[in-house]
């Protein structure tokens, strides 16, 4: 397991105060990162005009970067282990930079862009794992949650400011321009981390050396008690999170009879609330009950749960004073959830595998997330959106029941 970093008090006051340094690149990394991954998918309109492509077609753009990052995950997270993320983070912004350029530059086929995409979506998967072991290596546990927060707003910032950007530049300059800025934007990102971001590896404690076998790794997962839950609760609340982003403003729309500039409007809310809470709640949670995140995984896991069934409570012509604190507490919870799931499975990951570990989880989640919007259509046109909000219900609630408290070092 994971050990506390006992060496940190010992080390040169500039390593001390360095890692302050260390989370605002990492969080640039994320932020720059993102206006060029999830920024493609501000694009897809302008794609599907450009290349006139049907629904079908549509889709598999939009899954086309989770299946990158699926195939490319564990690989990457194996090389931050060895190499550590310096190198391979800086490395993988600078090429998916190159591949945005291309996209914009030498694309002229739906089938050339559905490829694109997948290289896209491969390089960017090293961002997350790698921003991870930074904040557990440079990190004591009492500050880890606040930095982990902190680090996880780039994410819906740098997605954000993607959507309120790259739509205008894309009507007035063209779609192609718009790959060039976020080319741009991400090599910045890159060469920053590059030139500013230093690894830090804890020494070899209780024996452990050199790089654990995947299948290793996987042993050590299964043998670990609660780690197999905590992964399926962040495999849960993945699925709970992008099913709610896919059908949240159609429902609203369309049982609720929401106007649909409302609806989208709400939405917005849920993510500016989200980043509020990816800061907030990690760091609150481990002031009221300190290293025991696994409480805090579970009781946000009832909350998304019971709002969830709410929904459903929800009166058609419901007014926007009703619908504001919903939503609101939606974005608080169904979003500000990540970071706490992600310190569990970091500090509970064998220290020489922080990356693997985390690419593992992810990978799981990156599964999760490509079925359970489909599934999620499927029973709501079987049995209606009653049976398929209540199905999330069931499911995130048996997710956050499942959970075994496993306090960790808080010193």
């Amino acid at each position: 397991m994971s050990e506390v970093d006992q060496s940190l008090p010992q080390k040169a006051s500039w390593q001390i105060g360095y890692r302050w340094i260390v989370l605002v690149v990492a969080s640039m990394a994320q932020a720059t990162a993102s206006v060029v991954s999830q920024g493609s998918y501000v694009m897809v309109p302008f794609w599907r005009e450009a290349f006139v492509l049907s629904e079908a077609q549509t889709g598999a753009l939009l899954a086309a970067m989770n299946g990158g990052q699926i195939l490319s995950m564990i690989p990457l997270g194996t090389a931050i282990d060895r190499y550590g993320e310096r190198v391979v983070v800086g490395v993988t912004m600078l090429a998916m930079s190159a591949v945005s350029f291309a996209i914009g530059h030498f694309v002229d086929s739906y089938v050339g862009l559905l490829f694109g995409l997948v290289a896209l979506g491969a390089f960017y998967a090293s961002v997350q794992p790698g921003g991870t072991r930074a904040i557990l290596k440079w990190f004591p546990p009492s500050e880890r949650g606040f930095a982990m927060g902190i680090r996880q707003s780039g994410l819906p910032l740098g997605t954000a400011a993607a959507a309120l950007l790259l739509p205008a530049l894309a009507i007035s300059a063209g779609w192609r321009n718009v790959t060039l800025v976020q080319a741009g934007i991400g090599m910045a990102g890159a060469l920053l981390f590059l030139a500013l971001h230093r690894d830090r590896d804890l020494p070899p404690q209780g024996g452990a050396k050199g790089r654990i076998p995947f299948f290793a790794l996987l042993k050590i997962i299964n043998e670990t008690p609660g780690f197999k839950a905590t992964l399926a609760a962040g495999a849960i609340m993945a699925g709970f999170q992008y099913t709610f982003s896919t059908f949240v403003v159609v429902y609203l729309a369309s049982a609720v009879k929401a106007q649909l500039l409302t609806a989208s409007s709400l939405f917005a809310l849920t993510q500016i609330v989200g980043v509020v809470g990816r800061v907030s709640l990690v760091s609150i949670s481990d002031r009221l009950w300190p290293g025991r995140r696994t409480r805090t995984l579970r009781w946000l896991m009832i909350s998304c749960a019971g709002l969830t069934l709410s929904l459903l409570m929800l009166p058609a012509g419901a007014s926007t004073g009703l619908l504001v604190p919903l939503l609101a507490a939606f974005g608080l919870a169904g979003i500000g959830w990540y970071p706490v799931w992600l310190l569990q499975v970091g500090e509970n990951a064998p220290k020489e595998a922080v990356a693997a570990t985390v690419s593992f989880a992810m990978t799981l989640n990156l599964v999760v997330i490509s079925l359970s919007p489909p599934l999620f259509g499927l029973i709501a046109d079987l049995g209606g959106y009653v049976a398929a909000w209540i199905a999330v219900a069931v499911g995130v609630t048996i997710g956050a029941l499942a959970l075994r408290e496993r306090r960790v070092p808080v010193a």
